[in-house]
């Protein structure tokens, strides 16, 4: 860091200081070692909690500092709002209310930056632009448009100066992070190093629209066999780091239910296809919108969904999708012990009294033992969950925890259009597609030949140095052995696709044989006896096979 940004950081952290100590959080900064550095304030340290803030709560008091602190701040506790396993649902709300006191930029002062970033003045592209903003945010501000062609556009222009404010913030919040953490046992709980490094890479990723304008593109062509929603599509010739450039829709604040009624709106409908999306997105593409509020919906003629920002998205692995799949049905089954492994192989490590968690799971999963999905109360349970993780102070990881927190969002947003409305219905039909997949035929072949190889990869690799040493070799395997044990399985896997394909086959032929299907000859269905003798004849080849292999081991 140079003396530049020394100063600017100094300068930046007595103002952050001033505004959390008039919020009555001295405490904290002693806490984090930080009075001997703002020592010339120490009236303010003596001072004590503006009267005007004496019936708030400290989730509120941190909720109006850190709207006072700005947008870096108030990105931070959005985030926060993510982080279900880490805070109290009172701390969440406080969290999501966080408002982002940001005004607007006359477009006069953003016109250079939008001119910088077309390479060309602003009348060689845009036939118009609407200089009174359709929205306003901390890193950006939004107006509608039209082209020279015609086409009807918003652009989203990066406000001047703001990367500078928000990577000066996030240097400071980098060293208070690391000062909560060695300084006090309570706050390290919180794993504030972390949280602020995934904050880090969040915020950075958001200053960047050509990030979005990826994330955007991405998700319309994994929906794009569902018909009724909607995905701006991103001009990407006139869209660049610090400007974005996209198709604009037609439609209805989701949130306007006033005006929704008045069109027609099939309120239901629309809340379960906004489910439906969700869920696809989740876990079967496994890159979701995160931040599915009603802000972000615009409601479009014929009931269709039209989904906007996507700056906050979240990302599934197979394998973190596979273990939500076994920790629904652990819950569902009343496997407490499945659950618990679940969960800590999600504790990255940490220490836990195991046999506690089994037990304490145990008392969420017997509230919904023997539910059915659409039964399910879908905020209660992860309500539970969060509350247990918290209670055993384990950490979510992030992707998990967005995912929740996307759920819990969309679960109220689904409530406003329809009071009736239940997230985990909407989740039946593709969660029992999933289960079907995940211990399908399909997939126990290509696991088994996955195990196969990491075998195959244990046994040729080199023994380890203390045996060379030794001189030992015993326990070794023979790779000639190795290769026809190998080639033993393979097959074997083979056969067991050929006879599963035989057996569908047959019962294909029976049925087009009870059927009757034409055209018949003596009253038989002609592809049935057809479908049965190839079958025969498979049979016959594949016991054949099967006996020359045989002699061939012996």
């Amino acid at each position: 860091m140079n003396l530049l940004h020394t100063g600017q950081d100094l300068r930046r952290l007595n103002e952050l200081a001033a505004i959390l100590l008039k919020y009555g959080f001295a405490d904290m900064l002693r806490r984090l070692g930080l009075a001997p550095m703002i020592e010339h304030a120490g009236r303010l340290l003596r001072s004590g909690l503006d009267p005007r803030f004496l019936h708030m709560g400290s989730a509120e008091r941190l909720r109006h500092a850190m709207e006072e602190m700005g947008p870096t701040f108030v990105k931070l506790g959005q985030v926060l709002a993510t982080r279900v396993d880490l805070f109290s649902p009172e701390w969440i709300e406080q969290f999501e209310r966080l408002q982002d006191r940001a005004r607007p930029v006359p477009f006069a002062s953003l016109a250079p930056t939008v001119e910088a970033a077309l390479g060309r003045p602003l009348d060689q592209v845009f036939a118009s632009v609407d200089e009174h903003p359709l929205g306003v945010a901390s890193i950006g501000q939004v107006h509608a448009a039209v082209t020279r062609s015609g086409d009807r556009v918003v652009i989203k222009v990066r406000k001047p100066g703001i990367e500078a404010k928000i990577q000066s913030d996030l240097r400071l919040l980098d060293q208070l992070a690391k000062l909560a953490s060695d300084n006090s046992q309570e706050l390290r709980r919180y794993r504030p190093v972390e949280l602020v490094r995934e904050f880090h890479r969040s915020l950075s990723r958001e200053l960047d629209f050509t990030i979005e304008a990826r994330n955007a593109e991405r998700i319309r062509q994994n929906v794009k066999s569902l018909r009724w929603v909607m995905i701006p599509k991103v001009h990407t010739r006139l869209s660049s780091a610090t400007l974005q450039v996209q198709q604009r829709l037609n439609g209805t604040p989701a949130r306007d239910l006033a005006r929704l009624d008045a069109l027609g709106v099939d309120r239901p409908l629309v809340a379960r296809r906004g489910a439906m999306v969700a869920w696809k997105m989740a876990l079967e593409d496994g890159f979701f919108h995160a931040d599915p509020h009603p802000g972000n919906v615009l409601i479009l003629s014929n009931n269709r969904i039209g989904l906007l920002d996507f700056g906050m998205v979240g990302k599934l692995t197979d394998g973190r999708r596979e273990q939500i799949v076994q920790l629904v049905r652990a819950i569902i089954t009343r496997e407490s012990e499945h659950a618990a492994a679940v969960l800590t192989g999600w504790s990255d490590g940490q220490p836990l009294n195991f046999d506690q968690l089994v037990a304490d799971v145990e008392d969420v999963v017997s509230r919904y033992y023997g539910l059915p999905l659409a039964e399910l109360d879908l905020p209660a349970l992860l309500g539970d969950i969060t509350a247990l993780i918290r209670n055993h102070g384990l950490i979510l990881p992030s992707d998990i925890a967005l995912l929740i927190k996307a759920l819990i969002t969309l679960e109220g947003f689904g409530r406003l259009l329809n009071p009736r409305f239940d997230l985990i219905r909407e989740a039946e039909p593709l969660m029992h597609r999933l289960l079907r997949q995940r211990y399908g035929p399909k997939r126990l072949v290509r696991s088994l030949g996955l195990r196969a190889l990491d075998v195959v990869d244990r046994l040729y690799a080199p023994p380890p140095p203390s045996t060379l040493a030794n001189g030992r070799t015993d326990g070794g395997v023979d790779p000639r052995h190795l290769e026809r044990l190998v080639s033993r399985l393979e097959r074997g896997q083979y056969r067991q696709i050929q006879t599963l394909l035989v057996c569908a086959s047959m019962i294909t032929g029976a049925l087009l044989l009870a059927g009757r299907v034409p055209p018949t000859i003596w009253d038989l269905s002609v592809p049935g006896v057809l479908v049965l003798l190839a079958c025969g004849l498979w049979s016959t080849w594949l016991l054949w096979i099967a006996r020359r292999h045989l002699r061939e081991w012996e």
